[in-house]
């Protein structure tokens, strides 16, 4: 649940920028084509499309720690100095989580949590040691 909430704040914010500046006015009443309204994007939109793509892609490792590039995808995101307090909280809340689930079940807990455990502590260490 915090990583959604994470994910949610990141999206509303890259949506806020993404959309500022923008008018209410429709196309057709300014006399505009919806072709002609079109905006490139600009350097913070270009910013925070990447940012995103890197989420998600952190994102897909979660439900897959075991994939080759699993830790390349988390140490990229986490060594920037701009996010490496979002990535190391997303994952240090996830661990927390699976702890958690681990703990209830009395040290027994699927394959998949188990797995996940792993990864997340090498992955935490990898970002906080490089």
């Amino acid at each position: 649940m915090t990583t959604n909430r994470l994910l949610m704040l990141i999206f509303v914010f890259a949506g806020i920028e993404a959309f500022a500046g923008t008018t209410d006015t429709p196309p057709e009443e300014s006399g505009k084509s919806p072709a002609a309204t079109v905006m490139p994007l600009t350097k913070d939109d270009q910013a925070a499309l990447e940012l995103g793509h890197k989420v998600q892609a952190i994102q897909r490792v979660l439900r897959n720690p075991k994939a080759p590039d699993a830790l390349k995808a988390v140490t990229e995101l986490g060594h920037d100095s701009r996010f490496y307090v979002m990535v190391r909280g997303w994952l240090r809340e996830q661990l927390a989580g699976d702890q958690s689930i681990l703990d209830a079940n009395k040290g027994q807990a699927s394959k998949e949590v188990m797995d996940r455990i792993s990864f997340l502590q090498k992955a935490i260490r990898a970002i906080d040691l490089e």
